[in-house]
């Protein structure tokens, strides 16, 4: 059994990648480039996440949204409210 923990690891790296993409890049003055690199590494960790936890944890539909990027490039945070519903015990 998964522990709560990389649930919530995941919950809120979510959180911070949507705040990053909303107006964090801007406020860090990161270049297009930097914003690549660090969606990048984002999707990196979602990707570790995923795996620690296992992939029967999630929707089909979430998932999907983990795996394809949409979660490291999201700037409405939809997808971590998603998340949050999921995995109510992680947050």
């Amino acid at each position: 059994m998964v522990s709560d923990d990389a649930r919530t690891r995941l919950i809120n790296h979510l959180d911070g990648v949507a705040g990053y993409n909303d107006k964090g890049y801007y406020w860090s003055g990161h270049t297009p480039d930097e914003v690549r690199a660090n969606q990048e590494e984002a999707q990196a960790v979602i990707m570790r996440l995923v795996a620690e936890i296992g992939e029967d944890a999630f929707s089909l539909d979430l998932l999907q949204k983990l795996k394809s990027g949409a979660a490291s490039t999201d700037d409405s945070g939809d997808i971590v409210l998603q998340a949050k519903g999921e995995l109510p015990r992680a947050w």
